[in-house]
């Protein structure tokens, strides 16, 4: 079987490469975009089990992000993250799970929670 690859896309640089390394320490093949103009680029260049991704980034937000996904029909697992900007968290999120996000979850999170979310929506 072949391991699961991940896009995490997210504005916070240090969050980005953190989870990266976590998630790569599960034996996950990851790579990363800081933004969704930025991550719609690596969806061109390559084919992804899971999209991982915050809702309030510059250049191109999350909610359009997960929307050009599903209308792509790309078939890709999404979890939407977000800790809130203009709006509370879990706004950006009943948003992005209208917009077909798979799962959602709330910032900050524990790392075993995001585990068990690629682990169910992967099996």
């Amino acid at each position: 079987m072949n391991p699961v690859r991940i896009l995490f896309v997210d504005d916070e640089k240090a969050f980005r490469v953190a989870s990266r390394l976590l998630l790569e320490s599960e034996g996950y093949i990851v790579d990363t975009a800081c933004d969704g103009a930025d991550a719609e680029q690596c969806l061109q260049r390559n084919h992804y089990d899971v999209v991982i991704t915050d809702i309030v980034m510059p250049k191109k937000e999350g909610i359009e992000f997960i929307l050009d996904i599903r209308t792509k029909k790309l078939p890709v697992k999404i979890i939407a993250i977000s800790g809130g900007g203009r709006n509370s968290g879990q706004e950006y999120l009943t948003m992005a799970k209208a917009f077909k996000a798979d799962a959602i979850l709330a910032k900050p999170y524990a790392f075993k929670d995001l585990l068990a979310i690629i682990r169910q929506l992967t099996a």
